[in-house]
């Protein structure tokens, strides 16, 4: 029988609160990802309880049930709302990727791939230094190498990227050449 007085509701409120809210936090945390959505969904399910403080059944089985078919609701009401959001989260750093990111015109294609020629070693060591501005010793420890290899791969990698940048134009030259040629 649903509570009619405020003052009755909110005391009863409180008290069916205090005696489950252990058991609707487990419930929460055993089928949603991390404690913090479990907790967002305990809370919500608190205002929803709060909100209809007067219909919730007075008897403390019956609230009991009450409390977990609306936490069930909440549940529900969650996980669209994180299938949502982690959509969106995916669309937004799609986004940002191509708001953001590098411009690819034909030098920056043409680096890419000469890289891409290079040992992942030494590739990953450039972008270290380059693209993410690591000096040489702070990328050696992000590679759990010594300093002075980084420096000495570093110097090799240079000379084997130019090779590469030149390889890279001259076979460019070579196709347009090929291209612009008569039939």
């Amino acid at each position: 029988m649903p509570v009619t007085s405020g003052r009755e509701a909110a005391t009863s409120i409180d008290e069916l609160v205090r005696h489950n809210a252990e058991d609707l936090l487990r419930y929460f945390q055993r089928r949603l990802l991390n404690d913090s959505d479990a907790a967002e969904a305990l809370g919500e399910l608190l205002l929803t309880a709060w909100k209809l403080r007067r219909r919730v059944p007075t008897d403390p089985t019956q609230g009991r049930m009450w409390l977990f078919v609306t936490a069930h609701n909440v549940l529900r009401d969650s996980r669209r709302t994180l299938a949502r959001r982690s959509a969106a989260v995916e669309r937004l750093v799609n986004d940002m990727r191509l708001l953001n990111g590098p411009t690819w015109d034909d030098t920056a294609i043409e680096l890419r791939d000469a890289l891409d020629r290079l040992p992942d070693e030494d590739a990953e060591l450039v972008r270290l230094t380059y693209w993410d501005g690591l000096a040489s010793h702070e990328a050696a420890a992000v590679l759990g190498i010594n300093a002075s290899t980084a420096r000495s791969r570093l110097s090799r990698a240079k000379q084997q990227l130019r090779v590469a940048l030149e390889e890279i134009d001259c076979e460019r030259e070579g196709s347009t050449r090929v291209q612009a040629a008569p039939i």
